[in-house]
């Protein structure tokens, strides 16, 4: 039977002799009218073309096998009906090496043909990633290894000192490493490397206001300020149509008026002085107001999100002058320079090794191949492309959506634009472009999408509107969300009646409304439903789902493929898709399992945490280095040797001073006497391989491995047996690959094993599930895109977006170049860069853009029933929020779209512009938890059967079963013990109970929390005692790390590395010279390294003056004059069975006494705080004190002991009685 094409279909099908463009949306049968065209071509047109001379591009090897596939079945089908024609049996023949492929393996085919050209070895290989990371960490360790070595390398070494973090240069490796993977997506890298001085190069400020990234900046901030003044209106229109709040709205109408004269500013300067002169006054107080205060919340709420949004325009982009910038700019480019130099010599160094080992990847091929058909200087085709363009009768272009731009030039180059003719033949839907992080380019498909005409002409865009795939109440809603939050200048298409799915498949009546289902993590009953104290997300959103699948299964219908009717729903038609699965899969499988669904996460991690493969590796990495402990231990305790905690214990206490894998191999031997059974035989194993390390191949190792210890076939009788043997044949595949690479040996295959984990180039457990198992499938959206099923669940909609490519120093866009923070290295500080905020921001929407579409992927997967899930931490409060910017006749402000941290930012807004077509709210927690309960109910009801089957089993086999698991360790509690506690875990109040109350031993309490410091705004501080630090301004640490702790950590070293006994030459009580003494000292300690530039920075000197000008510090001075004086002593002491460590700050010898001291940075407002908090832990030093210094003949005790607060600059004795001196 004919199909029945559109007239669209109909027309990509027919047109000939032009370039077109197919924006084909989701499901609308473009592979097969992909297939259709090329029938059409190579059987139907006449003169017909060979389907040799047709160059077919897919994105994926299975894409283009299934493309070659289904043109043999057409090419079969037509041979049936015209077995005599010549023609359809030349294409027969010619089908099997016609170039259907994908572009990397057409490029492959491109080198491999003109090699010559760039006099490269033709027998190269293309090498694995793990292989390649390796020659990259080494290519780029030698050429740090020489800028080291140069004696004229002041710019590395100044790049180095001012960017490095902590005591290594990773951090300046990684954006030299940065550089050169951004630089693979260009077409001329080095070309392109050195484009990236450009902006730094500018010669003035006025040419710096000139330039794209400063107009951009410009035309970025205009768009935002215009859309506050669209919000201020809205608040305005809402405030005069509430009685009571006029007042609010002649307020309102004074703010809008800020921004008049808004359109007429120009430049930078322009712009800056425009901003300054906005000065929102103060609102308007009413009294005594009697109406509707949830509008009048929400007018105030307007209005402080308008004079937000100005604040922060003013601060992140016109915080400096043009004339500032450009200083800014020019202390910069020395590093930038440096920094590029860095990564040319980097590329050329990694060329010159892939050249020398003939091993290249990808991208490299694709470069050679654009070498190889485009002049590097006149870009211009080759005479090889002239060739291809020859002979090539059509090229076409499947997922055009998600080509690169070195792609593009290599097809434009073979193509027949150069000759005035049209032959490009390029389908996709840049809705579903969401390969960025492969450097996909989908305004490369933009560009055409908006200058070709859908009118006849030689640059042809044809659109594929109606979706077979899905019900109408899929794609009315995919219709509703994306009409709200797609645009051009978010996601790249403006989602308009152009680009709206409309509805091509027909299906029985039934009613599949869209869900939205939301949990409220603040809800306290559902905490009660999980076993996680902490109420983990994952699991009560997990629950959520494996609730809505039962439901599904009881009363849930779908429609039948192959008979077209409705029939129940069963587990195989439903998906769970997400972000990401990494973590999240599993733990949604698990709940699932739980709760009797079966279900399987299709997943490309978890493979190297597998327990059977992470045994192997342990194994392997003990054969290339025994005095590895932890692998050691893990060996011993595997069931290669089955040893358990205390005889791994025995090993530890028989062999002293050695490290364990030491021991181990001690025990191996029998020194000493050592005996034991398992160790002797594992012995002579261990012996053979070690002695086969050196002359046999890593898989031929394995393979001996797994034969002498049995864990081949120990691993298939595990549970999940099966998926376990496949790893390990896997991890023996892997090892024979590695034979073929450029490295040798076990050792750099460890290395080699080492390079996948840490970049998580994983290859996910073997995969048991088959295609027709009747299985609830998890998987990543991503990995769903090409698929269809009937019920799709887009879960994990709560969890925020990965911005952690906007975090680093180094930003790099294509296009605006590189953006890096400002740092000096003496004194350390970090200033922002405009740029690099800019180039951040740009960044930052690009990848909105790009979540966007992936959610358009998900919810264009679903073929009759889309659930959606997610939570919020506050619902109540995230409603009002979204509530508060939703116009129903509007798209979602641009403003809130480029502020969204998750999906649901998105979704729900959205939603709510339809009050009467969609309900937004959150599940019933009491049903939830009703719900719940029965189902743990019904398991508890089937384990009693259980018992019941147990019961009438064996009864002499149901005892010993009975004994063993009855079984009960005699130290059960002392599992959960720690062997060594720090005083600073004592000093917890728990704690503190029982030390001073003297039980037979110290308990860890349930939680050891640190203390918490008071949150308390700047404005609200008063200045700390001490006067300012020597830092201008105290920065916020990245990582979240306690400023209060780094100061105290600072406060400590300093008085560590104070030379107490110089205090003796000057006097104490002259302000002026102790004020230079710590001056002085402090300096160096700064220069000889004894301090870092943060803690130089953190420490405020006038703490130190008042410390040196009191009566306790003229005593340490005369003990440090006499040799008495400790400073951060650390000790280790027995109390009743527990070890308990510390470090004492300072103590010191007075008369045949012990003087301790405790140095305190804490935040108190009395002495009485510190008495309370602290007394247990001097207790505990002078416990350890007295210990040490006392002997048999003589007592020596810590009698006084104090504590020094440089919060209240005083000294406090603490004794039993707890008196305070001052």
């Amino acid at each position: 039977m004919d199909v029945k094409w559109t007239s669209e279909q109909k027309k990509v099908i027919d047109l000939r002799d032009r370039d077109i463009l197919v924006s084909a949306a989701a499901g609308s049968g473009k592979t097969a009218v992909l297939v259709e065209r090329i029938v059409n071509r190579i059987c139907v047109d006449n003169p017909p073309v060979d389907i040799d001379r047709m160059l077919v591009v897919t994105f994926t090897k299975a894409a283009a096998a299934e493309m070659r596939e289904r043109v043999s079945c057409a090419i079969d089908s037509l041979k049936e009906q015209k077995p005599d024609d010549e023609n359809l049996q030349r294409q027969s023949t010619l089908v099997h090496n016609a170039l259907i492929t994908t572009i990397d393996s057409f490029c492959l085919f491109v080198v491999q043909n003109n090699f010559a050209q760039l006099n490269l070895d033709p027998d190269f290989r293309i090498g694995d990633q793990a292989e390649l990371k390796l020659m990259l960490k080494d290519a780029l360790a030698q050429v740090f290894e020489d800028n080291y070595a140069r004696e004229d390398n002041e710019a590395f070494i100044n790049l180095i000192d001012t960017y490095s973090k902590g005591r290594n240069d990773s951090a300046v490796r990684q954006m030299v490493e940065d550089i050169y993977y951004k630089a693979g997506s260009s077409s001329w890298p080095r070309k392109w490397m050195n484009s990236l001085l450009r902006l730094y190069d500018i010669k003035s400020a006025k040419q710096l206001e000139d330039s794209e990234i400063i107009k951009e900046i410009v035309d970025y901030s205009r768009v935002l300020l215009e859309e506050d003044v669209q919000e201020l209106t809205m608040a305005k229109d809402l405030a005069s149509a509430t009685p009571g709040l006029e007042k609010y709205a002649l307020t309102l109408s004074e703010d809008i008026a800020l921004f008049d004269g808004m359109t007429d500013v120009t430049g930078y300067v322009g712009m800056q002085e425009f901003l300054n002169k906005i000065s929102f006054g103060r609102i308007a107080v009413i009294r005594k107001f009697d109406g509707d205060e949830k509008k009048k919340e929400r007018v105030k709420s307007m209005r402080d999100a308008a004079k937000k949004k100005v604040d922060g325009i003013k601060q992140k982009y016109f915080g400096m002058s043009i004339e500032l910038m450009y200083e800014q700019l020019e202390r910069q480019r020395p590093f930038v320079k440096e920094l590029i130099r860095l990564s040319l010599e980097f590329y050329d160094a990694m060329e010159a090794v892939k050249t020398r080992k003939r091993v290249f990847d990808f991208s490299d091929i694709e470069h050679f191949a654009l070498r190889i058909l485009v002049d590097e200087q006149t870009l211009k085709p080759t005479e090889t492309a002239r060739e291809f363009s020859k002979h090539f009768e059509e090229i076409m272009i499947d997922e055009y959506q998600d080509s690169n731009q070195v792609q593009e030039d290599i097809l434009t180059a073979i193509s027949r634009e150069h000759q005035g003719a049209g032959n490009m033949f390029m389908v996709g839907d840049v809705k579903q472009s969401i390969y960025r992080f492969r450097m996909a380019r989908p305004e490369l498909f933009m560009e055409k999408y908006n200058t070709y005409t859908s009118d006849d002409s030689v640059h042809q865009r044809i659109d594929l509107h109606k979706n077979f795939r899905s019900r109408n109440e899929v794609l009315d809603f995919t219709n509703d969300i994306f009409y709200k939050i797609m645009a051009a200048d978010l996601g790249n298409v403006q989602y308009d009646d152009d680009a709206a799915l409309y509805p091509g498949a027909s299906y029985p009546e039934e009613t599949m409304r869209p869900e939205l289902l939301l949990v409220d993590y603040k809800d306290e009953e559902l905490s009660e439903i999980i076993d996680d104290e902490d109420g983990d997300k994952v699991q009560i959103e997990a629950l959520l789902i494996a609730n809505r699948i039962r439901s599904l299964m009881e009363n849930g219908m779908v429609t039948d493929k192959k008979t077209g009717q409705l029939r129940a729903v069963q587990y195989r038609d439903i998906v769970i898709l997400s972000r990401s699965v990494a973590t999240w899969g599993n733990t949604v499988a698990a709940v699932l399992k739980d709760c009797d669904i079966p279900a399987h996460v299709e997943s490309n991690t978890g493979y190297f945490s597998s327990y059977e493969i992470q045994v192997i590796l342990s194994m392997l990495r003990i054969l290339d280095n025994p005095l590895q402990d932890i692998q050691m231990a893990a060996v011993l305790a595997s069931p290669i040797v089955g040893m358990d905690d205390e005889e791994l214990a025995q090993i530890r206490s028989a062999f002293k001073g050695v490290s364990f894998a030491q021991a181990a191999l001690s025990a191996m031997a029998g020194e000493n006497g050592y005996e034991d059974e398992k160790l002797k035989a594992f012995a002579l194993v261990f012996e053979r391989l070690r002695g086969a390390v050196a002359d046999t191949p890593i898989h031929e190792l394995l393979y001996m491995m797994l034969d002498e210890t049995g864990f081949y076939r120990y691993a298939s009788a595990m549970p999940a047996g099966k998926r376990r043997r496949q790893n390990i044949d896997m991890l023996i595949e892997m090892a024979a690959a590695y034979e073929k690479t450029s490295y040798k040996g076990l050792f750099h295959f460890v290395r080699y094993i080492d390079i996948q984990q840490k970049y998580e180039i994983d290859y996910g457990e073997a995969d048991t599930a088959g295609e027709n198992d009747d299985v609830v499938r998890i998987m990543t959206i991503h990995k769903s895109k090409g698929l269809e099923f009937p019920v799709v669940f887009v879960s994990g909609l709560g969890k925020g977006f990965n911005t952690q490519d906007t975090k680093s120093d180094l930003v790099i866009h294509e296009k605006l170049g590189l953006g890096l923070v400002e740092k000096t290295k003496s004194p350390r500080t970090k200033r922002p860069s405009l740029i690099r905020n800019e180039i951040e921001s740009r960044i930052k929407r690009e990848n909105l853009g790009e979540e966007l579409r992936v959610l358009y992927v998900a919810l264009t997967r679903a073929k009759e029933k889309i659930i959606l899930t997610g939570g919020l931490s506050n619902a109540q409060k995230s409603f009002e929020k979204y509530r508060g910017n939703v116009n129903a006749n509007q798209p979602i402000s641009f403003g809130q779209r480029e502020g969204a941290g998750c999906y649901l930012d998105w979704i729900i807004p959205a939603m709510l512009s339809y009050p009467d077509k969609y309900t937004v709210s959150t599940v019933d927690a009491t049903e939830f938890a009703a719900r719940t309960a029965m189902d743990m109910a019904a398991n508890d009801i089937s384990r009693a059967q259980l018992i019941g089957y147990i019961s009438a089993a064996d009864e002499t086999k149901a005892k010993e079963l009975a004994e063993k698991f009855d079984f009960e360790y005699a130290y059960a509690s002392d599992i959960t013990k720690k062997s060594k506690y720090s005083v600073s875990e004592l000093k917890h109040d728990s704690m503190v109970e029982k030390y001073d109350s003297t039980e037979r031993e110290a308990e860890r309490p349930k939680f050891l929390l640190e203390e918490k410091e008071t949150y308390v705004p700047d404005f609200a501080r008063d200045d700390e005692a001490g006067g300012a630090s020597n830092e201008s301004k105290e920065p916020k640490n990245a990582a979240g790390v306690n400023q209060g702790a780094l100061r105290g950590t600072a406060v400590h070293r300093v008085m560590e590395c104070l030379d107490f006994k110089s205090l003796c030459d000057i006097d104490t009580k002259d302000h002026v010279a102790v004020s230079a003494f710590v001056k002085k000292s402090m300096d160096e300690m700064l220069k000889k390294g004894l301090i870092t530039d943060d803690m130089y920075r953190l420490t405020r000197p006038k703490l130190i003056e008042q410390f040196i000008s009191s009566d306790v510090a003229a005593r340490m001075a005369q003990a440090d004059k006499r040799g008495d004086l400790y400073k951060e002593k650390p000790f280790v002491m027995d109390y009743e069975g527990v070890l308990v460590q510390g470090i004492i700050d300072v103590f010191w010898l007075e008369n045949d006494k012990i003087v301790l001291l405790d140095y305190k940075t804490d935040r108190v407002n009395a002495a009485k705080e510190l008495i309370d908090r602290y007394s247990t832990q001097l207790k505990l030093y002078a416990d350890a004190l007295g210990r040490i210094f006392s002997t048999d003949g003589k007592s020596i005790q810590a009698d006084e002991r104090l504590i020094y607060s440089f919060r209240l600059q005083q000294t406090i004795v603490i004794c039993r009685e707890a008196n305070l001196k001052k």
